[in-house]
């Protein structure tokens, strides 16, 4: 287990928990999202959001040697965003012992 990224990834997940939270007693999220599309900078920060869930979305899917947890993940991705990354992350650092294994496949899943 790497101890520093659990620490990272655990901190950023609660960070991001506690944001989500507080915004959703806030207002509701479609409202919030009327405001960002209004604006061509909110419309370019979603278009970076979809294109970084993809990027990992095919990052897990490389990496993840069961198609069907990689599938799993991946629905959850695309439907709660970057909460998913950071749990995957936590997860995954949660089961190596090197940075290699991290962020690279294992060779069982290697594309051949």
């Amino acid at each position: 287990m790497l101890r520093v990224p659990v620490i990272i990834c655990g901190l950023l997940l609660g960070l991001l928990v506690t944001a989500i939270l507080i915004a959703s007693h806030h207002g509701h999220v479609l409202a919030g999202l009327r405001h960002v599309i209004a604006d061509p900078w909110g419309v370019v920060t979603l278009l970076d959001l979809g294109v970084g869930l993809l990027f990992v979305a095919i990052w897990l899917a490389l990496v993840e040697p069961n198609p069907w947890r990689a599938a799993t993940w991946i629905v959850a991705l695309l439907l709660l965003g970057n909460v998913v990354t950071l749990a995957y992350l936590l997860w995954r650092t949660c089961k190596v012992r090197h940075w290699s294994e991290l962020f690279l496949p294992s060779r069982s899943s290697d594309w051949r």
